[in-house]
Protein backbone atom coordinates (compact mmCIF):
# COMPACT_ATOMS: atom_id res chain seq x y z
CA UNK A 1 0.00 0.00 0.00
CA UNK A 2 1.37 3.76 -0.94
CA UNK A 3 1.37 5.95 2.22
CA UNK A 4 0.14 9.61 1.99
CA UNK A 5 1.18 11.04 5.19
CA UNK A 6 2.17 14.44 4.94
CA UNK A 7 4.89 14.51 7.19
CA UNK A 8 4.39 18.97 7.91
CA UNK A 9 1.20 18.21 9.14
CA UNK A 10 0.02 16.38 12.25
CA UNK A 11 -1.62 13.27 11.49
CA UNK A 12 -5.51 12.68 12.13
CA UNK A 13 -6.32 9.81 13.97
CA UNK A 14 -8.92 8.33 15.91
CA UNK A 15 -11.36 6.05 17.37
CA UNK A 16 -14.86 5.82 15.94
CA UNK A 17 -17.55 3.42 18.25
CA UNK A 18 -21.04 3.49 20.22
CA UNK A 19 -20.51 4.48 23.23
CA UNK A 20 -17.14 5.49 22.81
CA UNK A 21 -16.57 8.07 25.90
CA UNK A 22 -14.36 5.39 27.98
CA UNK A 23 -11.50 4.82 25.29
CA UNK A 24 -8.28 5.01 26.39
CA UNK A 25 -7.09 5.16 22.63
CA UNK A 26 -6.05 8.43 22.51
CA UNK A 27 -4.16 8.34 25.49
CA UNK A 28 -2.52 5.04 24.10
CA UNK A 29 -1.76 6.85 20.51
CA UNK A 30 -0.41 10.12 22.29
CA UNK A 31 2.59 7.93 24.33
CA UNK A 32 2.98 5.70 21.12
CA UNK A 33 3.97 8.94 19.17
CA UNK A 34 6.03 10.32 22.03
CA UNK A 35 8.33 7.77 21.50
CA UNK A 36 8.89 9.10 18.04
CA UNK A 37 8.99 11.96 17.99
CA UNK A 38 5.31 12.62 15.87
CA UNK A 39 2.55 14.73 16.10
CA UNK A 40 -0.55 13.58 16.10
CA UNK A 41 -4.24 14.46 16.46
CA UNK A 42 -6.39 11.81 18.20
CA UNK A 43 -10.48 12.05 18.73
CA UNK A 44 -13.02 10.42 19.53
CA UNK A 45 -16.00 9.63 16.89
CA UNK A 46 -19.39 8.39 17.90
CA UNK A 47 -21.61 8.02 15.10
CA UNK A 48 -24.84 6.54 14.57
CA UNK A 49 -25.32 3.21 12.64
CA UNK A 50 -26.78 4.34 10.04
CA UNK A 51 -24.78 7.50 9.98
CA UNK A 52 -21.69 5.83 10.16
CA UNK A 53 -20.45 5.35 6.22
CA UNK A 54 -21.17 8.95 6.42
CA UNK A 55 -19.07 10.31 9.27
CA UNK A 56 -16.26 8.23 7.87
CA UNK A 57 -16.44 9.57 4.57
CA UNK A 58 -16.14 13.06 6.31
CA UNK A 59 -12.88 12.42 8.32
CA UNK A 60 -11.17 10.81 5.55
CA UNK A 61 -12.66 13.40 2.88
CA UNK A 62 -11.43 16.36 5.29
CA UNK A 63 -7.73 15.05 5.88
CA UNK A 64 -8.04 12.18 8.03
CA UNK A 65 -5.79 9.09 8.05
CA UNK A 66 -6.44 6.50 10.10
CA UNK A 67 -9.04 5.07 12.54
CA UNK A 68 -9.50 2.26 15.11
CA UNK A 69 -12.41 1.23 14.60
CA UNK A 70 -14.81 -0.56 17.97
CA UNK A 71 -17.59 -1.98 18.81
CA UNK A 72 -20.36 -2.06 17.17
CA UNK A 73 -18.83 -1.34 14.05
CA UNK A 74 -16.23 -3.86 13.18
CA UNK A 75 -18.32 -5.38 10.53
CA UNK A 76 -19.65 -2.37 8.74
CA UNK A 77 -16.28 -1.56 9.01
CA UNK A 78 -15.08 -4.38 7.03
CA UNK A 79 -18.02 -3.40 4.24
CA UNK A 80 -16.49 0.30 4.28
CA UNK A 81 -13.47 -0.73 3.55
CA UNK A 82 -12.04 -1.23 -0.20
CA UNK A 83 -9.46 -3.02 0.46
CA UNK A 84 -9.09 -5.85 3.06
CA UNK A 85 -6.52 -7.71 4.16
CA UNK A 86 -6.35 -11.59 4.89
CA UNK A 87 -6.34 -11.67 8.30
CA UNK A 88 -9.42 -9.43 8.32
CA UNK A 89 -11.50 -11.64 5.79
CA UNK A 90 -10.65 -14.76 8.03
CA UNK A 91 -11.72 -12.64 10.95
CA UNK A 92 -14.71 -10.92 9.29
CA UNK A 93 -13.80 -8.10 11.53
CA UNK A 94 -12.11 -4.71 10.71
CA UNK A 95 -10.75 -2.45 13.75
CA UNK A 96 -7.91 -0.50 11.75
CA UNK A 97 -9.00 1.41 8.76
CA UNK A 98 -5.90 3.08 6.69
CA UNK A 99 -6.41 5.91 4.20
CA UNK A 100 -3.74 5.24 1.09
CA UNK A 101 -3.47 5.90 -2.50
CA UNK A 102 -5.42 3.01 -3.49
CA UNK A 103 -8.29 3.25 -1.57
CA UNK A 104 -9.09 2.48 2.12
CA UNK A 105 -7.72 -0.41 3.85
CA UNK A 106 -9.09 -2.80 6.70
CA UNK A 107 -7.19 -4.86 8.47
CA UNK A 108 -7.89 -6.45 11.80
CA UNK A 109 -5.17 -6.37 14.66
CA UNK A 110 -7.22 -7.88 17.45
CA UNK A 111 -5.92 -11.29 17.25
CA UNK A 112 -2.56 -10.22 16.43
CA UNK A 113 -2.70 -7.78 19.63
CA UNK A 114 -4.27 -10.98 21.63
CA UNK A 115 -0.75 -13.49 20.42
CA UNK A 116 1.88 -11.05 21.19
CA UNK A 117 0.35 -9.99 24.61
CA UNK A 118 0.47 -14.14 25.63
CA UNK A 119 4.03 -14.04 24.24
CA UNK A 120 5.27 -11.07 26.11
CA UNK A 121 3.57 -12.81 29.08
CA UNK A 122 6.27 -15.40 28.22
CA UNK A 123 3.92 -18.13 28.78
CA UNK A 124 4.76 -21.67 28.52
CA UNK A 125 1.90 -23.53 27.17
CA UNK A 126 1.78 -27.36 27.42
CA UNK A 127 -0.66 -28.43 25.39
CA UNK A 128 -1.36 -25.70 22.84
CA UNK A 129 -5.08 -26.18 23.42
CA UNK A 130 -7.48 -23.42 23.75
CA UNK A 131 -11.09 -23.26 24.96
CA UNK A 132 -12.91 -20.16 23.78
CA UNK A 133 -15.78 -18.72 25.25
CA UNK A 134 -18.21 -16.96 22.86
CA UNK A 135 -18.54 -17.29 19.14
CA UNK A 136 -18.88 -13.57 18.73
CA UNK A 137 -17.12 -10.96 16.17
CA UNK A 138 -13.83 -10.70 18.70
CA UNK A 139 -14.11 -13.98 19.62
CA UNK A 140 -13.57 -15.13 15.37
CA UNK A 141 -10.44 -13.01 15.54
CA UNK A 142 -9.16 -14.67 18.64
CA UNK A 143 -10.06 -18.33 17.68
CA UNK A 144 -8.20 -16.88 13.98
CA UNK A 145 -4.50 -15.75 15.76
CA UNK A 146 -4.72 -18.97 17.92
CA UNK A 147 -4.73 -21.20 15.16
CA UNK A 148 -2.23 -19.40 13.31
CA UNK A 149 -0.58 -19.82 16.34
CA UNK A 150 -0.87 -23.27 16.49
CA UNK A 151 -3.22 -24.38 18.96
CA UNK A 152 -5.91 -26.40 19.30
CA UNK A 153 -9.04 -24.44 19.51
CA UNK A 154 -12.79 -25.75 21.51
CA UNK A 155 -15.37 -23.60 21.47
CA UNK A 156 -18.35 -23.23 23.78
CA UNK A 157 -21.49 -20.81 23.12
CA UNK A 158 -24.70 -20.48 24.45
CA UNK A 159 -26.19 -21.27 20.97
CA UNK A 160 -24.03 -23.66 19.72
CA UNK A 161 -25.22 -23.74 15.81
CA UNK A 162 -23.41 -19.98 15.86
CA UNK A 163 -20.26 -21.80 17.50
CA UNK A 164 -20.85 -24.45 14.77
CA UNK A 165 -20.85 -22.03 11.86
CA UNK A 166 -17.46 -20.25 13.43
CA UNK A 167 -15.66 -23.28 13.75
CA UNK A 168 -16.76 -24.26 10.26
CA UNK A 169 -15.67 -21.18 8.88
CA UNK A 170 -12.03 -21.27 10.53
CA UNK A 171 -11.27 -24.76 9.99
CA UNK A 172 -8.80 -24.26 7.12
CA UNK A 173 -6.75 -22.63 9.55
CA UNK A 174 -6.60 -25.44 11.70
CA UNK A 175 -8.13 -28.06 14.38
CA UNK A 176 -11.62 -25.84 15.88
CA UNK A 177 -14.30 -27.58 16.93
CA UNK A 178 -16.85 -28.01 19.52
CA UNK A 179 -15.81 -28.36 23.15
CA UNK A 180 -16.65 -31.82 24.21
CA UNK A 181 -14.59 -32.97 27.52
CA UNK A 182 -11.17 -32.58 26.12
CA UNK A 183 -8.38 -33.09 28.52
CA UNK A 184 -5.47 -30.76 28.80
CA UNK A 185 -6.43 -27.57 28.49
CA UNK A 186 -3.77 -25.45 29.22
CA UNK A 187 -6.15 -21.58 27.93
CA UNK A 188 -9.21 -20.75 28.24
CA UNK A 189 -9.93 -17.03 26.84
CA UNK A 190 -13.61 -15.14 27.79
CA UNK A 191 -14.93 -13.10 24.68
CA UNK A 192 -18.68 -12.96 26.73
CA UNK A 193 -19.49 -10.10 28.50
CA UNK A 194 -21.09 -11.81 31.54
CA UNK A 195 -21.92 -15.04 33.18
CA UNK A 196 -19.20 -16.76 31.06
CA UNK A 197 -17.41 -17.84 34.85
CA UNK A 198 -20.45 -20.92 34.71
CA UNK A 199 -18.94 -22.40 31.80
CA UNK A 200 -15.67 -22.95 33.64
CA UNK A 201 -16.75 -26.25 35.31
CA UNK A 202 -17.22 -27.70 32.36
CA UNK A 203 -13.67 -27.75 31.45
CA UNK A 204 -10.39 -30.15 32.04
CA UNK A 205 -7.84 -27.99 32.77
CA UNK A 206 -3.97 -28.34 32.71
CA UNK A 207 -2.90 -27.77 36.31
CA UNK A 208 -0.77 -25.01 34.67
CA UNK A 209 -3.97 -23.81 32.84
CA UNK A 210 -4.07 -19.77 32.00
CA UNK A 211 -7.51 -17.95 32.14
CA UNK A 212 -7.61 -14.50 30.06
CA UNK A 213 -10.43 -12.01 30.17
CA UNK A 214 -10.94 -9.74 26.53
CA UNK A 215 -12.49 -7.34 29.31
CA UNK A 216 -10.38 -5.20 30.90
CA UNK A 217 -10.72 -3.76 34.61
CA UNK A 218 -13.94 -4.02 36.62
CA UNK A 219 -15.49 -5.66 33.47
CA UNK A 220 -12.90 -8.45 34.37
CA UNK A 221 -12.94 -9.54 37.74
CA UNK A 222 -16.22 -11.57 37.97
CA UNK A 223 -14.23 -13.92 35.19
CA UNK A 224 -11.14 -13.77 36.65
CA UNK A 225 -12.20 -14.08 40.23
CA UNK A 226 -13.97 -17.53 39.12
CA UNK A 227 -11.56 -18.50 37.16
CA UNK A 228 -8.98 -18.78 40.28
CA UNK A 229 -10.51 -22.01 41.56
CA UNK A 230 -9.33 -23.71 38.28
CA UNK A 231 -6.45 -21.67 36.69
CA UNK A 232 -2.70 -21.20 38.18
CA UNK A 233 -2.77 -17.30 36.18
CA UNK A 234 -5.41 -15.05 35.18
CA UNK A 235 -5.02 -12.07 32.64
CA UNK A 236 -7.51 -9.39 32.26
CA UNK A 237 -7.28 -7.72 28.18
CA UNK A 238 -5.67 -4.65 28.94
CA UNK A 239 -2.80 -6.30 27.53
CA UNK A 240 -4.01 -6.78 24.38
CA UNK A 241 -5.40 -3.10 24.08
CA UNK A 242 -2.11 -2.09 24.38
CA UNK A 243 -0.53 -4.89 21.78
CA UNK A 244 -3.24 -4.61 19.33
CA UNK A 245 -3.38 -0.54 19.27
CA UNK A 246 0.83 -1.22 18.54
CA UNK A 247 -0.08 -2.99 15.72
CA UNK A 248 -2.66 -0.25 14.50
CA UNK A 249 -0.42 2.42 15.16
CA UNK A 250 2.37 0.50 13.03
CA UNK A 251 -0.38 -0.19 10.33
CA UNK A 252 -0.55 3.65 9.98
CA UNK A 253 3.31 4.77 10.43
CA UNK A 254 5.20 2.19 9.89
CA UNK A 255 6.42 2.24 13.37
CA UNK A 256 5.85 -0.44 16.32
CA UNK A 257 6.23 1.71 19.12
CA UNK A 258 7.71 -0.16 22.67
CA UNK A 259 4.64 -1.01 24.76
CA UNK A 260 6.23 -1.61 28.10
CA UNK A 261 6.49 1.89 28.69
CA UNK A 262 3.13 2.24 28.02
CA UNK A 263 0.90 3.89 31.15
CA UNK A 264 -3.14 3.78 31.33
Amino acid sequence: MTSIIDPNSPLRLGVVGNPISHSMSPQLHQQFAQQFGMKIQYGKICPTVKGFNRVLNDFFQSGGYGLNVTAPFKQQALQYATIITQRAEDSQSVNTLVKTKEGILGDSTDGIGFVKDLHHKQIDFQNKRAVLLGAGGVARCIAQALLLDGFEVYLINRTQSKAQTMADALQHLGSIQLYNNEPAIDLVVNSVSFNAEQFLQQIQFDPKAIAYDLNYGAKAESFLTAAKDYTAQQFDGLGMLLEQGAESFGLWTGKYPDTSSIHL
